[in-house]
């Protein structure tokens, strides 16, 4: 049975016991509560029956919980890849109007409901005689929620703008973008070349979903008080400490005490007067119980609310090593705001069959994209299964993480031909601070967490 059936209402009868564990409710106590009979209560914990809409109403309305918190996620990458050819995006075609004229050709790649990469091909229907920002052709969007990285196919005008600043700069193909959310942006191809297009991956960082609702439950006045100064690495770290300080109810002659500093330089710190050395911080780190890593600012690497990274600039290397390689790996643009994104371009060296191919596995969500002129085989493992697909130029796919894989070029495809793939790989919600987390719970107790379904305690009691 597919994830919309029996997987499906599996997760959802974890998900509906986890939230009855959580508000101490065993069975007879939530029907009573929630007016319905034990048995079909039972009946949906068991995944023998769907959970009502009435249902997930009347709990949202008696207990602390949203509606949402009753739906897990659906899984449709039961093999562990979802793969899209060319013919299947290009059915997807459709032609956006800007200005009264047609402006963008869309097209849909592979996507998963599992991952929050939403992938374009976007073709440029607008023609530009030359590179100013200013051009009165040129489209502007307002910028949207989602960073957004972009590869370029062709000759085309990338236009940006930060702070009520407009910039142009011309791309060819390789050339790549990494952009921050809500910088409104256009394109554009340059007279004289065929229509080029893009790749406009965009993707959710840490603030989509739980992050997101949050702040809109905190209002707007929250904001400047929610954003830490991104442009200081002594201001942002000051900054960081205080929430800390205050989080705490910490005093200044307490932690004077705590560290030996004198309050003078405990003030000077939290105001952010003196950088401190790394010794200061790792004391103070240390005497209030905060992880090091936590005072570590991350000064954005942008520039004008963009990462440029031209093609023939980019780095490059072999992989697993110089002497016999399975691939040419290229880095991409990227930034250390968003440490847990890469954008790489892979090129497969060794022909099928082939013995001894590095095995890519990553814990990250991975989007990619044939780029090359020659197709690709694309192997994995999932679930004590092999699976192997041939991938032509424009297919595209998506593999979920620590699935493992591979590329090679099929048979008929010389080592002269270009197999290369553009691979995304993004970070889900099991990173970061949720990774160090679900460490420390450790792999029994996580099981648990994604299948109980019993209760926290045996009514039948327990010594």
């Amino acid at each position: 049975m597919d994830d919309i059936g029996l997987g499906y209402k599996l997760r959802t009868a974890a998900t509906f016991r986890g939230i009855l564990n959580d508000l101490k409710r065993n069975d007879e106590v939530a029907a009573e509560e929630l007016g319905v009979d034990t048995q079909l209560l039972r009946d949906i914990l068991s995944a023998k029956c769907d959970l009502p809409p009435d249902l997930i109403r009347r709990a949202a309305e008696i207990w602390p919980v949203n509606e949402r918190d009753f739906f897990p996620i659906h899984d449709d990458v039961p093999d562990g890849v979802v793969i899209m050819h060319r013919e299947e995006s290009a059915s997807t075609s459709r032609v956006l109007r800007r200005g009264g004229r047609d402006y963008y050709e869309y097209r849909d790649t592979a996507m998963s409901r599992v991952a929050m990469i939403r992938p374009e091909w976007i073709k440029m229907l607008n023609v530009v005689e030359d590179n100013d920002p200013l051009n009165k052709t040129v489209q502007w969007n307002n910028g949207h929620f989602l960073y957004q990285f972009t590869y370029f196919i062709g000759d085309v005008n990338y236009y940006y703008e930060w702070h009520g600043t407009k910039s142009c700069e011309p791309m060819h193909t390789g050339d790549s973008v990494f952009g921050m959310p809500y910088a409104p942006h256009s394109f554009a191809t340059r007279k004289g070349n065929s229509p080029g297009s893009i790749l406009a991956l965009t993707y959710g960082g840490r603030l989509c979903g739980d992050a997101q609702h949050e702040l809109s439950v905190l209002g707007v006045d929250s904001m400047e008080k929610v954003a830490l100064p991104s442009t200081d690495a002594q201001r942002m770290r000051a900054a960081q400490i205080r929430r800390f300080v205050a989080d705490m109810s910490l005093s200044v002659d307490h932690l004077a005490g705590l560290t030996g500093f004198r309050p003078e330089k405990i003030q000077a710190l939290l105001a952010g007067q003196t950088p401190g050395d790394g010794d200061d911080w790792r004391h103070l780190a240390s005497v209030t119980g905060i992880p090091e890593r936590e005072l570590e600012p991350n000064v954005g690497d942008v520039t004008n609310g963009v990462r440029i990274v031209k093609g023939a600039a980019a780095q490059r290397w072999r992989l697993p090593d110089d002497a016999d390689p399975s691939y040419e790996v290229k880095r991409l643009a990227g930034s250390r705001i968003m440490p847990y994104s890469h954008s790489l371009e892979i090129a497969a060296l060794k022909c099928s069959p082939a013995e001894g191919v590095h095995t890519f596995e990553t814990g990250l969500h991975q989007y990619g994209y044939v780029i090359g002129d020659a197709p690709i085989e694309l192997e994995w493992e999932h679930r004590n299964a092999r699976h192997r697909r041939r991938l032509d130029p424009q297919d595209s796919f998506y593999i979920k993480p620590f699935v493992p894989h591979r590329y090679v070029k099929p048979p008929g495809v010389s080592a002269d031909d270009d197999a290369r793939v553009l691979v995304l790989r993004v970070g889900g919600k099991v990173i970061s601070d949720a990774l160090i987390e679900a460490s420390f719970i450790g792999a029994p107790a996580l099981s648990r967490l994604i299948s109980e379904t019993s209760m926290w305690y045996d009514p039948k009691g327990k010594n």
